[in-house]
């Protein structure tokens, strides 16, 4: 039913269902830790709010709906959920990425992860013309920005999930698209493997909270990120997660 929604419909009802209990029209925020469970491992459906929370639930719903994804992952922050897409990355691969990139991940690539023999190659964007060209057997991860933070430049998103698409192989393109948002851009549909979002910013709309997503659709990819959210644990807290649906 919710795929017949426009888009301002599902900004709004995506993943937020009424409150059982009261009738309330908003997602409660449930600042609990635990949940009561009627045994061991049988409980509503959480048990330990690092590992989910109706709230956050909430959240993951709606913006991967708003995307047009099946998967949904919020984190305390953007850069968060940028370490744990990194983390899908063994020693030796390589990532393709753009020399217009936000300075947090680009910190993140060369003073964190080319420590652990992970190698970042950067192109302007005109050089994604002809990503074909550039992409070696180590490749395993193209970082794409568009618009790109800060210069806002633009790539053709569709043109360069093809020229990928033979290879074996084939990296993951993972799309920034926090500029964008889902109201004008959606990567999933285009070709990409992952969205990420700092919902600090336009998603979350009000400078008052600090937070980050991934969205997929594969299967596959969602319950890698799930085990990792929930083994790492930078998890959007309640509060947070409330206020970004708001937003």
């Amino acid at each position: 039913m919710e795929k017949d929604y426009q888009f301002e419909t599902l900004a709004i009802h995506a993943g937020q269902r009424p409150d059982p209990g009261t009738g309330a029209v908003m997602t409660p925020i449930f600042q609990t830790s635990t949940f009561k469970q009627q045994a061991v491992g049988i409980h509503q459906g959480y048990e330990y709010a690092r590992t989910s929370n109706p709230t956050r639930s909430a959240l993951e719903a709606c913006l991967a709906t708003l995307e047009g994804g099946a998967h949904g992952f919020a984190f305390a922050s953007g850069m968060a959920a940028a370490d744990l897409v990194l983390k899908l990355l063994e020693p030796g691969d390589q990532i393709l990425t753009m020399t217009d990139l936000y300075g947090g991940t680009y910190r993140l690539f060369e003073n964190v992860y080319s420590q652990l023999g992970i190698e970042t190659k950067y192109l302007g964007a005109g050089d994604f013309n002809g990503i074909a060209e550039e992409i070696s057997p180590s490749t395993r991860l193209l970082w794409l920005e568009t618009p790109s933070n800060p210069y806002l430049q633009l790539l053709d998103l569709e043109r360069v999930a093809d020229a990928v698409s033979e290879f074996d192989p084939r990296p993951l393109i993972c799309v920034d698209n926090t500029f964008a948002t889902p109201y004008l851009q959606q990567p999933l549909a285009l070709g990409a493997d992952i969205v990420l979002h700092s919902t600090t910013k336009y998603l979350g709309g009000h400078s008052d909270v600090i937070g980050g997503a991934l969205i997929v659709d594969d299967d596959h990819l969602a319950e890698k990120f799930g085990f990792l959210q929930n083994a790492i644990g930078g998890i959007q807290g309640p509060m947070d997660s409330f206020l970004i649906l708001r937003g």
